[in-house]
């Protein structure tokens, strides 16, 4: 195998590097940061309630959001804004740090939209309060020695491992997981990247992960041509099972859209105040026996063909 050095650029900080080399290694560090940008938001949406069914295009619109948001604070991370960014060519995006704290948030609010906006509103406050923080940096890394910073990324790490294994058996909701299939095309990819990354030098060891990723979808669509794709629950309901790719999401998906900025309809004041005031009152005709309350909804639309007759 002809071996594929890297430019001695790769290994400056203020360097240009060739488009031949960069483009693959960018690529493979957005796809590294793609699965790890979107799973915090999944877990939490998931945690809230909306995840799916009548929330289904909001939760799309969230995670177009978080990858839009994610290329922006990049871009300024990288060429900085005055005082703002680090010139350091890292990708930023959604941390998994709070999960724990989002999870209790979820637990007090009782889930809905209602818990995903207190989390979002929690997250502007502690954002503003960290941004404020910036500016006493220097006197306050002496409360935060390596020891404890350290302490506190790996405690972070430990906290995913969960989301690895998940993933690793075909994900969350998968019907199949921890399947036969699921944990050998896993395994697959992990023997390709630490191969690559272990076994080989110059730029197909720096593309270890992108190399993995190709595999793993190139082993998939195999799967696919000599394997059953779908399986019967235990009720017998049929479903895909969670290898299968499934290109439908990306076929209906337009080339160039740009995310809903507030997805979530804002009413005004007014209106509020009027819908409390309705509410308010129905409640204490309730109380006063003066509006009859119905179980069911069965048994709302009983009466009311009751009073049509």
């Amino acid at each position: 195998m002809k071996e594929v050095k890297l430019e001695e650029a790769a290994y400056q900080f203020e360097a240009k590097m060739s488009l031949r080399q960069a483009i693959p290694l960018g690529l493979q560090h957005v796809c590294a940061m793609f699965v790890g940008n979107l799973t915090p938001l999944l877990i939490i949406t998931s945690a809230c309630g909306i995840a799916g069914g009548e929330f289904a295009d909001l939760q799309v619109t969230l995670l177009q959001s978080a990858m839009f948001v994610a290329g922006i604070v990049t871009l300024v991370q990288l060429f900085t804004i005055g005082p703002v960014g680090g010139a350091v060519p890292i990708i930023m995006g959604t941390s998994s740090g709070f999960i724990g704290v989002f999870n209790s948030v979820v637990g007090t609010m009782g889930g809905g939209v209602l818990a995903y906006g207190a989390i979002m509103g929690a997250s502007i406050i502690g954002g503003i309060f960290e941004s404020v923080l910036g500016f006493f940096l220097k006197p306050l890394r002496r409360f935060f020695p390596p020891v404890v910073t350290g302490t506190v990324v790996l405690s972070i790490g430990l906290s995913l491992i969960s989301v690895g294994i998940n993933s690793f058996g075909g994900g969350n909701k998968a019907k199949d997981f921890g399947s036969v299939e699921n944990l050998l095309l896993a395994l697959f990819v992990l023997v390709v990247i630490l191969f690559f990354k272990h076994w080989t030098t110059g730029f197909l060891s720096s593309s270890a992960i992108l190399i993995g990723i190709l595999a793993g979808y190139a082993a998939a669509f195999i799967m696919g041509l000599v394997l059953p794709t779908t399986g019967v629950t235990a009720d017998g309901v049929e479903f895909t099972k969670a290898w299968v790719l499934n290109w439908s999401k990306v076929a209906q998906a337009s080339w160039f859209a740009v995310p809903k900025l507030m997805p979530v309809a804002v009413y005004p004041k007014k209106y509020l105040d009027e819908l409390r005031s309705e509410i308010n009152e129905a409640k204490a005709k309730i109380a006063a026996g003066e509006q009859p309350v119905f179980d069911t909804v069965d048994a709302l639309f009983e009466a009311l063909d009751g009073a049509d007759e």
